[in-house]
């Protein structure tokens, strides 16, 4: 691995050790930017940065996900976005980091249009995928 990429790598690793503490079943408190979305089995806690998302420009996902009570812990996870009225999606694949203790960084998302957007939240866990949506108006 080429240097810059094992200090961008330390980096990620870093904001997701030190951008949430421990998961219980109700995900950390992320600020006053925090966002939630709900499935039987998760929660996960998102907020964007920068914040707010702006046209055309990349953002990135903090996320922490909680496994309510039954489910198992989180293996892993993706994320995606669509604009359901215009029945199209983003013009770029995201990467996820998986951090410690059910702790995600989703980068290179990018909205290329103003619009009500879903987020989607593949959560895996048990060889099964749950998905959790949200939906936000960007201007």
């Amino acid at each position: 691995m080429s240097h810059p990429r094992r200090r961008r790598l330390a980096l990620c690793v870093a904001l997701l050790s030190t951008s949430f503490p421990a998961v219980a079943c109700d995900p950390p408190s992320l600020g006053d930017t925090q966002l939630l979305a709900d499935s039987a089995r998760y929660r996960v806690a998102w907020r964007v940065r920068p914040n707010p998302i702006a046209v055309a420009e990349p953002f990135a996902l903090e996320m922490s996900v909680c496994a309510k009570p039954g489910a198992p812990q989180a293996e892993g996870m993706q994320v995606d976005a669509t604009m359901p009225e215009h029945r199209h999606g983003m013009n770029y694949r995201p990467s996820v980091i998986d951090g410690p203790e059910g702790r995600f960084l989703a980068e290179g998302m990018l909205f290329h249009m103003p619009g009500k957007w879903r987020l989607i939240f593949d959560v895996r866990a048990g060889g099964i995928t749950e998905r959790l949506t949200h939906d936000l108006t960007v201007e």
